[in-house]
């Protein structure tokens, strides 16, 4: 996958002018356009970017304050000022976390090229590995002991991460706006990732304190429930063609009193996004035994009380009691066009 360069200016004909340069090295690197600080923090939230090149006098939000933010947010990513103000003018500049140059306006495209050049370099010190599984590959950074930093792009999405390790130990990761342990459990929600290695790791505190087989094995319990979750509401979704229509709630109320002469032992009647999963297990077990479509189900509960499960989106659930003649209740609903 190819890394990203975020170039910040409201200056439109210099944005063309180096876009039309760096175009020509799109096989090394692709670069992002953002008018001001609020439009980059926009584009930052959605990809990852291994550097950013900001003007500092624009509208909205100065570069000041976007370099600001980033070091709060984003402190691993690098930064190339590219302004026209004299760097003389800017106090404190130099101290600036991640700078690695100030060009002064005018500066040769040239110039430019070869930081960027140079910051990639350094990015993928040790090596550049593609079509790798980062499930894989960190548990041999484990067992290894290495101390390494490790820039991942998912190369499914427009998703990327860093991870810090020292000793084999993961110390703190980003991916986005998440930061450690949530964001190390995320890169594992990846296939197929880009890798940028590089042997050394800045000295920085342990926030995981976890094993990466330990998280590993937590992220694919929720990257299956997350699936499992998704295929069912997107099953849910796609039912109403399969078998009887859905009814709406009240539509099923006044079924029951309709087929039943009242509600005796009926209780509420709820749509229940938490059964979703079930219902379109129930719809797939149907088809896959030939049982025809799903159209109710009964749930007798361990603590004595009992449901009916219609389908729907999300399927509906009524608490019933003895007094609700269920066989009969099942049968009118089989039987329903």
């Amino acid at each position: 996958m190819i890394r990203k360069i975020l170039l910040v200016d409201n200056d439109q004909i210099l944005q063309l002018t180096l876009s039309r340069m760096l175009a020509k090295f799109d096989e090394e690197f692709q670069v992002v356009q953002a008018v001001d600080g609020f439009d980059a923090l926009k584009k930052l939230e959605k990809a990852a970017f291994s550097l950013i090149c900001t003007e500092l006098m624009m509208p909205r939000m100065d570069g000041i304050s976007l370099i600001n933010h980033v070091r709060t947010k984003y402190p691993d990513i690098p930064v190339i000022v590219i302004s026209g103000m004299k760097k003389s003018d800017i106090p404190d500049i130099e101290q600036v976390q991640q700078m690695v140059a100030y060009l002064e306006k005018p500066f040769r495209e040239t110039e430019l090229l070869e930081l960027i050049r140079t910051v990639l370099r350094k990015e993928a010190k040790e090596g550049i590995m593609n079509n790798v599984s980062p499930t894989m590959f960190l548990q041999l950074m484990e067992m290894e002991g290495k101390t390494c930093t490790i820039r991942m792009l998912d190369n499914g999405s427009e998703e990327g991460g860093i991870l810090y390790l020292r000793d084999g130990q993961l110390l703190d990761a980003r991916v986005g706006k998440l930061k450690g342990l949530e964001a190390a459990s995320r890169v594992f929600f990846w296939d197929d990732v880009t890798v940028f290695l590089r042997y050394e790791c800045p000295s920085r505190e342990n926030v995981i304190n976890s094993a990466i087989q330990t998280i590993i094995m937590a992220a694919l319990v929720a990257k299956d429930e997350h699936t499992d979750s998704t295929t069912a509401a997107r099953g849910a979704a796609n039912q109403n063609s399969e078998g009887a229509e859905k009814l709406s709630l009240d539509e099923l109320k006044e079924f029951i009193i309709q087929e039943l002469g009242g509600m005796s032992g009926v209780g509420a009647i709820a749509g229940e996004s938490s059964m979703i999963a079930v219902n379109s297990k129930l719809v797939t077990l149907g088809k896959s035994a030939e049982f025809g479509a799903f159209k109710a189900a009964y749930i007798e509960g361990q603590d004595g009380r009992s449901a009916l499960l219609v389908p729907g989106n999300p399927p509906a659930r009524m608490d019933v009691t003895s007094e609700c003649p269920v066989e009969e209740l099942l049968r009118k609903l089989k039987e329903r066009a």
